[in-house]
């Protein structure tokens, strides 16, 4: 599943493309949408100018003129993919047809929605697996859907104090879930929570009780530095991300834990060790992280 870095990088290549250009035409493949293809959805898309892409957690935000916004969560295999004419951008699931050197054709069977813009480009939103979503949302129901999201951790809200009261107030939560809980902070996901962790010392079983203040300063800076890093590359590839043009993020050669089980640690040697907590995969160096 993309993380923060990833669709932050899929919005800044967006917004270049689709803000400005108005919706001409929505047609839904597929009958989970079908609610877009008439009545008040419809009413409410066609004719509207897009003003802004932005992120909230691991959410795209389309907002548009009148106020309403195109919420879209990409999930495990959603795609996002613009084009027009032989020109094309990518992002989300790779698939074979993203790797061919030949033009690939869309929409195709993993297409669930189709936007057509006004300067001839169209967006597709694909999903194999069907997990994504797309929803139409009142600025009110935008809102009160993000109330239910955390902190994002890029913005000054998140601060050391920030981090401390949240540790305090679950002393017996294991940190890794509680960092990845998205109540209470939005958009940080596997990849990066391992890292951040990493980077911080710490190991991801710990309980948040055990942490002192000193090693929750560590862990609030490693988490903005790792995900500040991530979006300067792009983002992090192993088989199930490509970013907006088509290309794999470029972060994964500075991974230090995530995915490298059974590998040395580039700081002291040892062995990588990978656990399951919570039903993710979870990776650490049993001597650098206490």
């Amino acid at each position: 599943m993309p993380e923060l870095p990833e669709v932050e990088t899929i919005v800044r290549d967006l917004r270049e493309l689709i803000v400005n250009k108005c919706i001409k035409e929505i047609i839904a493949t597929d009958k989970q949408f079908s609610t877009f293809n008439e009545g008040r959805k419809r009413q409410l898309l066609i004719g509207q100018k897009i003003l802004d892409i932005s992120r909230r957690g691991k959410h795209v935000a389309i907002k548009l003129t009148n106020n309403y916004y195109l919420v879209i969560h990409l999930k495990m295999t959603g795609q996002l993919i613009w084009v027009k004419g032989t020109k094309w951008l990518a992002e989300g699931h790779p698939t074979n047809d993203l790797a061919t050197t030949v033009q690939p054709t869309w929409p195709n069977n993993t297409t669930r929605l189709i936007i057509n813009l006004s300067d001839n480009a169209t967006l597709f939103f694909n999903d194999s697996r069907r997990f994504g979503w797309v929803r139409l949302m009142s600025a009110s129901e935008w809102q009160s859907y993000q109330n239910k999201l955390g902190v994002e951790p890029l913005s000054k809200n998140f601060t050391n104090e920030f981090l401390l009261t949240l540790l305090a107030q679950r002393p017996h939560s294991r940190i890794k879930p509680l960092l990845l809980n998205q109540k209470y902070i939005a958009g940080l996901g596997n990849i990066y929570t391992d890292e951040a962790l990493f980077r911080a010392g710490i190991r991801p079983d710990r309980l948040a009780g055990q942490i002192s203040p000193t090693e929750v300063n560590k862990l609030a800076s490693a988490i903005q530095t790792v995900l500040t890093e991530a979006i300067s590359h792009r983002g992090t590839t192993f088989s199930d991300y490509r970013d907006g043009y088509g290309q794999k993020g470029n972060f994964v050669s500075y991974l230090q834990v995530y995915g490298r089980d059974g590998q040395q640690c580039r700081h002291c040697g040892q062995t990588i060790q990978k656990i399951t907590l919570a039903g993710r995969g979870t990776h650490f160096c049993p001597c650098c992280q206490h």
